[in-house]
């Protein structure tokens, strides 16, 4: 190759480069898997085992479940509450299945199914139009919604109300 050619390649070869840069600087998304739907809404945990009371301990997280298809992320923030119970914060979740009338999921493995609640009678219709599931160690029968345990969540007794509202 002569001394042209050489020249030549170089300032191809840089071109190419900065206009790779400039690309990934301004789409940075555009290399990235965008979410196929996200879910808002909170986790509320009582030491009771019901909804109301709690003995010593009561807390609300923020809630947010990200899907890339059928798999996700299921996020909590702590947003109110005596200390911070969850030992994790964040679960894998898996065969994701969406329908009118309630939501499927494996967490970390664990089946969770979350109904929907047109008008919901436990907190004066505070979560109407939600996903929820709900269970407590102590609860009534009408504040047992969908399957999810406290088990499930690193750091919560077993017997502790646990109650899950995404939409």
């Amino acid at each position: 190759m002569d001394q042209d050619s050489r020249k030549a390649m170089f300032l191809a070869l840089v071109f190419v480069s900065t206009v790779i840069l400039i690309l990934a600087f301004s789409f940075p998304n555009a290399f990235v898997n965008s979410p196929t739907r996200v879910l808002k809404g909170s986790l509320f945990v009582s030491d009771a085992g019901e909804s109301r009371g709690g003995f010593e301990y009561n807390a609300e997280w923020n809630a947010t479940l990200t899907l890339y298809g059928d798999e996700g992320v299921l996020k909590f923030v702590l947003n109110i509450g005596l200390g911070d119970a969850l030992l994790k914060h964040e679960y894998k979740v898996s065969n994701v299945q969406i329908t009118r009338e309630k939501i499927s999921m494996k967490v970390e493995g664990t089946p969770l199914e979350m109904i929907w609640v047109e008008n919901d009678r436990i907190w004066g219709g505070q979560y109407d139009r939600h996903y929820i599931a709900s269970w407590g160690g102590y609860a009534p029968s009408d504040e047992i919604r969908g399957i999810i345990s406290p088990k499930i969540f690193e750091g919560l007794a077993e017997h502790y109300y646990v109650e899950l509202r995404l939409k």
